[in-house]
């Protein structure tokens, strides 16, 4: 069978969709991510750069999204936390507190974002409706007692997988001036 360039191109696409859907395995998940590189110095070399070596930027190491949205369950987040085509518990031990959608978050927002979002909520304070509490600080508990490492890592994992959804509006919250925010009260518009 001869196949012409013409061809090939428009063959290319299904062909990746197809190698990418068998690595993914049966599980319907993507292949876990795989660590950076490591960034190999002297200890004059750290000194002399400041403490960090040159070009080192904190990264969130690889987690399971699997585990993640166990301990999704298990810390209770969907009390809070709303993500589009997923079945969670229809009750939970902690009070219903309206906080931001999930689906689709993984687009718009790096791992260490998430993170960050989620050992310190009061680093970045979205205003707003489900965002602040009445004394201005973020609504987000604080995990710090009950939640591992290890959760943390497969938590950011999980919501990193949550992608392909739209930015979200926010029904133009008063509390934003009437506009349609993104989930870091962007103006969408």
């Amino acid at each position: 069978m001869r196949i012409t360039l013409q061809r090939a191109m428009l063959l290319a696409p299904a062909i990746a969709l197809v190698v990418a859907a068998s690595a993914w395995g049966q599980g319907g998940q993507p292949p876990a991510a795989k660590a950076p590189a490591p960034i190999r110095t002297t200890m004059e070399a750290l000194h002399a750069s400041g403490g960090v070596p040159k070009g080192w930027k904190f990264l969130m190491p690889p987690g399971d999204p699997a585990k993640g949205r166990e301990a999704f369950v298990a810390l209770e987040c969907f009390a809070c936390h709303k993500v589009k085509g997923e079945d969670f518990p229809a009750t939970s031990k902690r009070a219903q507190e309206p906080g931001p959608e999930l689906s689709g978050m993984g687009d718009h927002h790096p791992a260490e974002y998430f993170a960050e979002s989620i050992v310190n909520p009061n680093r970045v304070i979205v205003q707003g409706t489900g965002y602040t509490g009445q004394d201005g600080l973020s609504k987000m508990p604080d995990y710090s007692d009950v939640m591992t490492v290890r959760q943390l890592v497969d938590l950011v994992a999980y919501v990193k997988s949550l992608k392909g959804g739209m930015m979200h509006e926010h029904g133009g919250d008063k509390a934003m001036g009437g506009k349609p925010m993104d989930m870091k009260g962007h103006d969408m518009k």
